[in-house]
């Protein structure tokens, strides 16, 4: 401090005292325990010893966590993992899937041959055609026919039956879903950027996924949280460049260490 002698003078100023010699230690006994640095440094007594100024400044305490800021995207954390599959889930029939049951040949042949399509001929009938009447012949096999035929027009009536009626439940089954993820499709945002055509389609596919992971939201609830989730990402991504901003605007305070030398 060069300085400070022009300013305060140096002709009045008295005479530095003799500095006073230290006194000399005593010798300390043989039998004193040396000093463990290692346990404590400072050589004091536990319970003399300062506690940190900052225990949240701890590294062990950094570095497991406790004190990390909360991310908002860890909400958002599950929300692309796939949800686990249970093999043992009866799997819902889709319309894809074949309509009727498979059929057995061997077995509906073997049906098939306990069938009696001759039942319904009249014995009167019968004894004429085997009498040898060509007319009573005739009128067996037609009856025969005419057996078989019913028999075969009410087999299909069932099948068809049955084939309809499947596939309208498995329309009803779907329509619901079909129903809600149109509604969420159809959803407008108030955020222009979201619009945009290029943000739009990922917007779209989050919505999606959302809504498959979350079952139980409304379609109002599905854009609601991914909306927030864009939001929230570019919060996250912007934080950095914010923060060096508004460190560079901040005054700075007036460096005295030059006028020291």
């Amino acid at each position: 401090m060069a300085f400070l002698p022009g300013i305060f003078g140096r002709g009045n100023t008295p005479a530095p005292a003799p500095a006073t010699p230290a006194p000399v230690a005593a010798p300390q006994p043989a039998n004193t325990p040396p000093i463990n640095m290692n346990q404590n440094p400072t050589g004091q007594p536990a319970s003399m010893q300062q506690a940190p100024a900052n225990p949240g400044a701890n590294p062990q305490a950094m570095v497991d966590g406790s004190n990390a800021a909360v991310n908002p995207l860890d909400n958002f954390a599950n929300m692309f993992k796939p949800r686990p599959v249970d093999p043992n889930a009866p799997k819902p029939p889709t319309l894809q899937d074949p309509l009727l049951g498979p059929l057995d040949p061997s077995a509906f042949r073997q049906q098939i041959s306990q069938a009696n399509f001759a039942s319904g001929i009249p014995q009167e009938t019968l004894q004429k055609a085997l009498s040898g009447d060509a007319q009573a012949f005739t009128e067996a096999i037609n009856s025969a026919a005419r057996e078989a035929f019913a028999a075969a027009a009410q087999l299909s009536h069932g099948l068809v039956e049955h084939g309809a009626r499947t596939a309208a439940e498995r329309v009803n089954g779907s329509l619901d879903s079909r129903i809600r993820n149109f509604q969420i499709k159809t959803q407008n945002t108030n955020h222009e950027a979201l619009a945009h055509p290029a943000v739009a389609p990922m917007l779209n596919a989050v919505k999606m996924q959302i809504a498959q992971s979350n079952p139980q939201l409304s379609p109002e609830a599905v854009q609601q949280q991914a909306e927030q989730y864009f939001t929230q990402m570019a919060d996250v991504l912007t934080a950095p460049k914010r923060a060096a901003a508004q460190a560079a605007s901040a005054p700075k305070e007036t460096d005295f260490s030059s006028y020291l030398n």
